[in-house]
Protein backbone atom coordinates (compact mmCIF):
# COMPACT_ATOMS: atom_id res chain seq x y z
CA UNK A 1 0.00 0.00 0.00
CA UNK A 2 2.55 2.15 1.14
CA UNK A 3 4.26 1.77 -2.38
CA UNK A 4 1.05 2.72 -4.62
CA UNK A 5 0.72 5.95 -2.43
CA UNK A 6 4.51 6.73 -3.38
CA UNK A 7 4.57 6.09 -6.62
CA UNK A 8 1.14 8.15 -6.96
CA UNK A 9 2.84 11.04 -5.18
CA UNK A 10 5.60 10.80 -7.63
CA UNK A 11 3.56 10.98 -10.53
CA UNK A 12 1.80 13.91 -9.46
CA UNK A 13 5.05 15.60 -8.40
CA UNK A 14 6.41 15.14 -12.07
CA UNK A 15 3.19 16.21 -13.77
CA UNK A 16 3.01 19.18 -11.82
CA UNK A 17 6.47 20.16 -12.63
CA UNK A 18 5.88 18.87 -16.14
CA UNK A 19 3.43 21.44 -15.74
CA UNK A 20 5.30 24.55 -14.59
CA UNK A 21 7.91 23.65 -17.23
CA UNK A 22 5.48 23.85 -19.85
CA UNK A 23 3.46 27.37 -18.46
CA UNK A 24 7.14 29.05 -18.21
CA UNK A 25 8.08 28.10 -21.33
CA UNK A 26 4.22 28.91 -23.83
CA UNK A 27 3.28 32.02 -21.47
CA UNK A 28 6.47 34.57 -21.02
CA UNK A 29 7.20 36.46 -18.08
CA UNK A 30 6.36 40.39 -18.87
CA UNK A 31 8.05 43.16 -17.22
CA UNK A 32 5.35 45.51 -15.53
CA UNK A 33 6.70 49.07 -15.00
CA UNK A 34 5.80 50.74 -11.69
CA UNK A 35 4.41 53.80 -11.60
CA UNK A 36 7.43 56.05 -11.47
CA UNK A 37 8.90 54.39 -14.44
CA UNK A 38 8.90 53.63 -18.10
CA UNK A 39 9.59 50.70 -19.50
CA UNK A 40 10.75 50.04 -23.12
CA UNK A 41 10.28 46.44 -24.75
CA UNK A 42 12.52 47.11 -27.94
CA UNK A 43 12.92 43.66 -29.99
CA UNK A 44 15.31 42.83 -32.43
CA UNK A 45 14.23 41.59 -35.96
CA UNK A 46 17.86 42.05 -37.71
CA UNK A 47 19.88 39.94 -39.43
CA UNK A 48 23.09 39.36 -37.34
CA UNK A 49 23.60 39.11 -33.89
CA UNK A 50 25.48 42.60 -33.10
CA UNK A 51 27.82 44.15 -30.15
CA UNK A 52 25.54 46.91 -28.20
CA UNK A 53 23.15 48.32 -28.24
CA UNK A 54 23.26 51.88 -27.15
CA UNK A 55 20.30 54.73 -26.66
CA UNK A 56 20.75 57.92 -26.83
CA UNK A 57 17.31 59.90 -25.49
CA UNK A 58 16.05 63.01 -24.50
CA UNK A 59 13.24 63.71 -22.12
CA UNK A 60 11.91 67.04 -21.41
CA UNK A 61 15.03 68.75 -22.77
CA UNK A 62 17.43 66.72 -21.05
CA UNK A 63 19.84 64.58 -22.30
CA UNK A 64 20.62 60.90 -21.52
CA UNK A 65 22.59 58.27 -22.90
CA UNK A 66 22.58 54.04 -22.03
CA UNK A 67 22.82 51.09 -23.45
CA UNK A 68 23.29 47.31 -23.29
CA UNK A 69 25.60 44.43 -24.16
CA UNK A 70 26.31 41.23 -22.85
CA UNK A 71 28.44 41.01 -19.59
CA UNK A 72 30.39 37.81 -20.71
CA UNK A 73 31.34 39.49 -24.16
CA UNK A 74 28.98 37.67 -26.18
CA UNK A 75 26.94 39.13 -28.90
CA UNK A 76 23.44 40.15 -28.65
CA UNK A 77 21.05 37.37 -30.43
CA UNK A 78 19.43 39.00 -33.56
CA UNK A 79 16.09 38.44 -32.15
CA UNK A 80 16.69 39.23 -28.80
CA UNK A 81 14.12 41.09 -26.60
CA UNK A 82 15.53 43.72 -24.16
CA UNK A 83 14.01 45.65 -21.36
CA UNK A 84 14.86 49.35 -20.48
CA UNK A 85 13.22 51.23 -17.64
CA UNK A 86 13.34 55.08 -17.15
CA UNK A 87 12.77 56.07 -13.87
CA UNK A 88 10.94 59.35 -13.36
CA UNK A 89 13.93 60.44 -10.73
CA UNK A 90 16.51 60.04 -13.36
CA UNK A 91 14.29 61.74 -15.87
CA UNK A 92 14.46 64.87 -13.28
CA UNK A 93 10.31 65.09 -13.99
CA UNK A 94 7.38 65.47 -11.74
CA UNK A 95 4.95 64.96 -13.82
CA UNK A 96 2.89 61.84 -15.06
CA UNK A 97 3.80 62.34 -18.96
CA UNK A 98 7.52 62.91 -20.36
CA UNK A 99 8.46 64.25 -24.22
CA UNK A 100 10.88 61.14 -25.16
CA UNK A 101 12.66 60.77 -28.33
CA UNK A 102 15.27 58.24 -28.50
CA UNK A 103 18.21 57.43 -31.28
CA UNK A 104 19.17 54.13 -31.33
CA UNK A 105 22.77 53.03 -32.27
CA UNK A 106 24.06 49.56 -33.21
CA UNK A 107 27.65 48.66 -32.44
CA UNK A 108 28.03 45.94 -35.01
CA UNK A 109 31.25 44.71 -33.18
CA UNK A 110 31.53 43.57 -29.19
CA UNK A 111 33.65 46.49 -27.37
CA UNK A 112 34.03 46.70 -23.88
CA UNK A 113 31.07 49.39 -23.00
CA UNK A 114 32.15 52.61 -21.43
CA UNK A 115 30.38 55.25 -19.83
CA UNK A 116 31.09 58.14 -22.54
CA UNK A 117 29.10 55.92 -25.07
CA UNK A 118 31.63 56.50 -27.52
CA UNK A 119 32.64 53.53 -30.01
CA UNK A 120 34.53 53.80 -33.68
CA UNK A 121 32.39 55.27 -36.09
CA UNK A 122 33.18 52.63 -38.40
CA UNK A 123 31.14 50.00 -36.65
CA UNK A 124 28.75 52.68 -35.32
CA UNK A 125 25.13 52.44 -36.92
CA UNK A 126 22.20 55.60 -36.05
CA UNK A 127 18.86 54.68 -36.46
CA UNK A 128 16.59 57.44 -36.74
CA UNK A 129 15.50 58.93 -34.05
CA UNK A 130 11.39 57.52 -32.03
CA UNK A 131 9.35 60.32 -30.51
CA UNK A 132 6.42 60.15 -28.38
CA UNK A 133 4.86 61.60 -24.86
CA UNK A 134 5.49 58.39 -22.59
CA UNK A 135 3.44 57.65 -19.58
CA UNK A 136 4.47 56.50 -16.76
CA UNK A 137 3.42 53.45 -15.57
CA UNK A 138 3.57 52.56 -18.68
CA UNK A 139 5.30 49.95 -21.27
CA UNK A 140 5.62 51.16 -25.38
CA UNK A 141 7.08 48.47 -27.88
CA UNK A 142 9.73 49.27 -30.17
CA UNK A 143 11.44 46.64 -33.10
CA UNK A 144 14.40 47.40 -34.75
CA UNK A 145 14.92 46.17 -38.51
CA UNK A 146 17.21 45.55 -40.34
CA UNK A 147 21.32 44.88 -40.78
CA UNK A 148 24.60 46.07 -41.22
CA UNK A 149 24.91 46.49 -44.78
CA UNK A 150 21.84 48.24 -45.07
CA UNK A 151 20.87 50.14 -41.98
CA UNK A 152 18.57 49.47 -39.22
CA UNK A 153 15.36 50.97 -38.65
CA UNK A 154 13.53 51.54 -35.46
CA UNK A 155 9.45 51.71 -35.06
CA UNK A 156 7.13 52.43 -31.91
CA UNK A 157 4.34 49.55 -32.24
Amino acid sequence: MNKKKIKIATAIVVALGLGFIFYNQTIPDEYVPDDNEIALHIQFDINEDIGLLVYDYRANGHEYSGGTSNADGSLIKHDSDIIAALKKEELHSSADTVELSIQFRIITEYVAPNYENIYPDDITKYIEPVSWEAHFGESYFITITGDKANGYEAVLN
